[in-house]
């Protein structure tokens, strides 16, 4: 678990559906995503496209931390215009399991895991596309698209 302000986020263990487009008929939506991680893995995180006024970012976690950029976080944020479009991330874990979700600040602080925010999720060679949505059931989950590869 990790302290954010004043919530204690407790790592997940496996997808979470987003229920709002599984009741709209869509199963292939997810709130908040995971993967399988062993303790010092490399994962190569690349911001490929945006489209979307607000700002666009990916909150990542593991139980033992997250190296980017020669510092250890708890858990970081990876901001779209902030962040290089290529990064590279050291995972460090025992429970050998990244999670992320997608985030987004329309002017008024961080926002993430609305009711109609979510991602899609495909394979591409090596690397795993997320396609992320923030608000609304009108979506092409285009808002922020990532790749996530495993080295």
């Amino acid at each position: 678990m990790c302290e954010c302000g004043r919530r204690v986020i407790q790592l997940n263990v496996g997808r979470i559906m987003n229920r709002g487009f599984h009741n709209k008929g869509r199963s292939d939506v997810f709130k908040w995503e995971t993967q399988s991680v062993n303790d010092g893995q490399e994962i190569r995180f690349t911001f490929l496209s945006k489209n979307s006024p607000h700002r666009q970012g990916v909150w990542l976690k593991t139980d033992k931390g997250i190296e980017v950029m020669g510092e250890t976080y708890s858990s970081i944020e990876l901001w779209e215009d902030t962040t290089p479009k290529e990064v590279l991330l050291k995972c460090f874990t025992s429970e050998g399991i990244l999670s992320f979700y997608n985030i987004w600040d329309r002017g008024a602080g961080r926002q993430s895991q609305s009711y109609s925010s979510g991602i899609v999720i495909d394979q591409k060679d090596n690397a795993i596309i997320y396609c992320c949505n923030d608000t609304g059931f009108e979506t092409n989950f285009d808002k922020l698209v990532i790749s996530v590869e495993k080295l």
